[in-house]
Parts: C-alpha cells; sequence; structure tokens
C-alpha cells in the first residue's frame, strides 16, 4: 500500500534531504496557487484547455501558459474571464497582513450574521421560505457548534502547536449546489 502525505511538502520531506531543493519546490507551491486552482476549476467542469479558450475567445496557449504562470503574472481579467466561462462570480479582498486570526473569526461571525438576517429578510412573509430558513438556522447553529467542540476536545488532548498563517492568498472554492442557487436566485 502506498504511503500517504498531508501535502506535498511533507512528501518532500520524506524524498529529498537537499534544503535549497525543498525551498524551490515550496516557492512554486506558494506562487502558483491561483492557476493551479484555475487548472481545478478548468478539469472539474471538464473543459479541455482548448474548449476553454474557445469560450473565453483566446488561445488554447493563452489558458496553458494562465495555468502555468505565478500568482503576480495573472490578470485580473484572466480571471473574470475563468469566471464568466464557468459561470462564476470573482471575489477579491484585501487586508492588513497584521490582522490577528481572532479578528478574522469575529469578522466572518458577524458577516454570518449579515447573510442569515439577509435570509430572514428575503423570506418575507412566505411561510414556506420561513421554515426553509428557520431549519437553515439549526443547521448552521449545529454544523458551528460541532466546529467548536471538535476544536476544544483537540485542545483537551494537549492539542497541536499553533501553525502561523503563511499565505499571502486564500482561495475559496466557489459555493455550489441547491442552496448556492438558491441564494443566488433570492438576491436578485
Amino acid at each position: 500500500m502506498a504511503k500517504k502525505y498531508e501535502n506535498v511538502m511533507k512528501m518532500m520531506e520524506g524524498l529529498s534531504t537537499d534544503e535549497e531543493f525543498k525551498k524551490s519546490v515550496a516557492y512554486e507551491i506558494e506562487n502558483r496557487m491561483i492557476s493551479k486552482f484555475l487548472l481545478m476549476l478548468r478539469c472539474k467542469h471538464q473543459l479541455t484547455q482548448t474548449k476553454l479558450a474557445k469560450k473565453v475567445g483566446c488561445s488554447q496557449g493563452k489558458i496553458s501558459k494562465i495555468e502555468s504562470s505565478y500568482d503576480k503574472d495573472i490578470a485580473v481579467g484572466d480571471l473574470l474571464n475563468y469566471a464568466s466561462v464557468l459561470g462564476l462570480h470573482l471575489e477579491i479582498g484585501f487586508r492588513q497582513p497584521s490582522v490577528k486570526i481572532v479578528d478574522l473569526i469575529k469578522y466572518h461571525a458577524f458577516k454570518v450574521k449579515m447573510y442569515l438576517d439577509q435570509l430572514i429578510h428575503m423570506a418575507g412573509k412566505d411561510v414556506d421560505i420561513k421554515n426553509g430558513v428557520a431549519r437553515f438556522h439549526v443547521e448552521a447553529k449545529e454544523n458551528i457548534d460541532r466546529f467548536i467542540s471538535e476544536n476544544l476536545s483537540k485542545l483537551n488532548q494537549g492539542g497541536q502547536k499553533r501553525k502561523k498563517e503563511k499565505s499571502r492568498i486564500h482561495i475559496s472554492a466557489p459555493m455550489e449546489g441547491k442552496k448556492a442557487e438558491l441564494l443566488a436566485m433570492q438576491s436578485k
């Protein structure tokens, strides 16, 4: 049975003792996150580079170049083209690097509250939608409670050392499925 690794860098620890090579691999991984994410999105939508290029209105070579580019070399227009062809919206955010993780969690908690309030507002006086929104609130509460309980149990087991955030870029996968479609239709 083949050995499984958490990530490529963990695999590298066992394959090579050459520190320069490990640094080179780490650099490639950390600086090509967007291009690899675009590749993953294209494959998930079962598009070849040629098919995507045709939909975008460019050459297959340009798609290949984008999917092998460093993050800093990818144009926002290229991201917009990928998003449009794949039926997605592009969201870009900025934050100070000094923002602490706890402040990010607080920020997102308040964003969750805002979105939950929007669901209530969208439901209006429709009893069926209100019931669905209420069920969703219960589901969201259960999930959040479970996440916190799991983390508290990890802390009670001696926990793991706190890892410092390394990446300058966070890439979120698009929301999918019926719930995302319903939310999109209701927010129009």
